[in-house]
């Protein structure tokens, strides 16, 4: 990465993370303080890759914005086939155990297998649908996800994988979306075992990260604490936490998200203006 570089990481967090992120990027847009087409890297995870993807294709965070608020945009997402209250205690055991990272991306996949109840086929093409082509729209980009060993795949422009593949695996939570196979490899989302995977920015000089669910402790590392603990890190605020309701995966919460968010944008302005100004 070039001197004097900049990473935008924008992590996951369900249909609530997507609106919610658009309307923070959209803030600091509109406010002159960050544009995703000026940054040297951009990490997308699960939610963060959708919103990277879209608003890298549309040219500004804005008119993703203006789509994501509109009732009929907010309508046309597909919801899962089962209630996260259904499954969260079966994925509360996976994490709590003692499993290997291997061992329990087995447990996740067997899980997807048995309760997500939606063809792949129509997930795949639900989530091309929240961009404008299958197509990269920069070779900065990276999109995260985890491979049945447990490991984590970065797909770039140069994987040799299309972009929307690429978001239906980082897309892909356990237990509510389909494993996702792409060659040989099968995928599950990647905020699994992270919500930013921060740690892919560690070369870059300035850090911004937009985080819309929190780290889970088990999984921490030296690495991606390091970077944490050095950037500006812009998260939901309690009024928007309380505006995404109980489950961040209906539909028609990411308009509501995406209100909050520019709200929250707003207020984390002064905090990455610093940060761009060093």
């Amino acid at each position: 990465m070039s001197h004097d570089s900049t990473a935008l990481v924008l992590g996951g967090g369900g249909l609530a993370g997507i609106g919610w992120t658009i309307g923070a990027l959209a803030a600091l847009e509109e406010s002159g303080s960050l544009r995703l087409d000026t940054v040297d890297h951009v990490i997308g995870t699960s939610a963060g890759a959708a919103v990277a993807a879209a608003v890298l294709q549309a040219g500004a965070a804005r008119v993703e914005y203006d789509r994501v608020v509109r009732k009929w945009r907010r309508n046309d997402e597909l919801a899962p086939a089962v209630a996260l209250t259904d499954v969260m205690p079966e994925i509360l055991a996976v994490h709590g155990s003692e499993d290997s990272l291997a061992a329990k991306t087995r447990r996740f996949m067997q899980l997807s297998h048995e309760r997500s109840g939606t063809e792949p086929s129509r997930r795949r093409d639900a989530v091309a649908q929240r961009v404008a082509e299958d197509s990269w729209p920069s070779d900065r980009f990276s999109v995260t996800a985890v491979r049945g060993d447990g490991s984590r795949s970065v797909f770039t422009s140069t994987s040799g994988v299309g972009l929307v593949d690429a978001l239906t695996a980082s897309c892909a939570v356990p237990g509510l979306w389909p494993v996702v196979a792409i060659g040989e490899e099968n995928y599950i989302d990647g905020a699994t075992f992270s919500a930013t995977n921060a740690e892919l920015a560690q070369d870059a000089d300035r850090v911004i990260v937009l985080r819309p669910m929190p780290e889970l402790p088990a999984y921490a590392s030296e690495e991606r604490q390091e970077v944490l603990d050095r950037a500006v890190v812009i998260e939901p605020s309690e009024r928007a936490r309380a505006g995404f309701g109980a489950d961040p995966f209906d539909p028609d919460v990411r308009g509501v998200a995406a209100v909050l968010g520019y709200e929250d944008g707003l207020a984390a302005v002064p905090s990455v203006r610093r940060l761009l100004e060093r």
